[in-house]
């Protein structure tokens, strides 16, 4: 059921190895019973609504990462303020998401509708720098926008753990193509963490991280960059956002989500575009972007 770090630190073993549509979720069996993040899958939910939970801590409002909530029991949910909203209303995760845009309504609801999304209450809104205190485990909330704007890391300083939710060190970069994202932030945030020089990360979908931590983040901040260069490259006369997205993936193609793949293609490749003319590289006319 689980890998433990420590005799109050444990690690679910989750399906899929911890890749989309589940996350590594992190149970704190302490004086408070604390879950981190809780898409799990429906097995290890019941099991974890049978040992009991007292807090459900959401790093961030995606829903492989707030799967299963409702199979829990009566849990007290705590996120951040800035991603409160989307977990209170389905209607306001969509908006977040940016299905208003791209004629992506229809998508919207089936995304809603596969995944089965529901409103959920908050019951506390976490703030950056506050200690949170569940007995002998103390986690400081660090605030790291950019994949949402309340994406969340926490900080064990006493055994040097940071848990470091979807800046998860993968290989294949952060994502961040949708409406709330933001790559400043994002890259602000990556470097944040990587100033903390943990010994240890557990990542939200790339579990137990160990080794030259410093590098591992070095790598992950560079696939950012490597894909802005990669589009400014591809534009070397004018190009419209149609046919940029038709060039740079932003998902891992996967047959069942086909149909979403140009959707957030446009919405990655559009937060380059934005950066670019932001830092004079690029200019758009009449829906074409071109270099200056």
């Amino acid at each position: 059921m689980f890998e433990s770090i420590n005799r109050y630190i444990k690690v679910l073993k989750v399906p899929g190895n911890g890749n989309f549509p589940y996350c590594t979720c992190v149970l704190f069996d302490d004086e408070m019973k604390v879950l981190m993040d809780s898409s799990c899958g429906s097995d290890l939910a019941a099991k974890l609504k049978a040992h009991g939970l007292d807090v459900l801590l959401h790093t961030h409002m995606h829903l492989d990462h707030t799967g299963n909530t409702g199979e829990l029991g009566p849990v007290q949910l705590w996120c951040h303020g800035l991603d409160a909203p989307g977990i209170r209303s389905v209607q306001t995760y969509l908006d977040m998401y940016g299905f208003h845009m791209f004629e992506g309504e229809q998508l919207g609801r089936k995304l809603a509708e596969h995944f089965g999304l529901q409103s959920r209450t908050v019951d506390r809104e976490i703030v950056d720098g506050e200690l949170l205190d569940f007995g002998r485990i103390k986690l400081r909330v660090i605030h790291t926008p950019g994949h949402t704007p309340g994406h969340c890391s926490f900080y064990d300083e006493e055994n040097d753990i940071l848990f470091s939710a979807d800046i998860d060190l993968g290989p294949l970069g952060p994502f961040y193509a949708h409406l709330c994202s933001d790559i400043d932030d994002l890259l602000g945030s990556i470097q944040r963490c990587m100033d903390l020089k943990p010994t240890m990360v557990i990542a939200g979908h790339n579990g137990l991280v160990k080794g030259d931590l410093h590098a591992k983040f070095l790598a992950y901040r560079d696939k950012v960059i490597s894909k802005e260069e990669r589009i400014y490259r591809s534009i070397s006369a004018p190009r419209s956002l149609d046919d940029l997205a038709d060039e740079h993936n932003f998902l891992i193609p996967r047959l069942e989500f086909a149909y979403y793949q140009k959707y957030f293609n446009k919405h990655g490749v559009l937060k380059h575009l934005e950066r670019l003319i932001k830092m004079g590289r690029l200019a758009c006319a009449e829906g074409l972007y071109y270099r200056v």
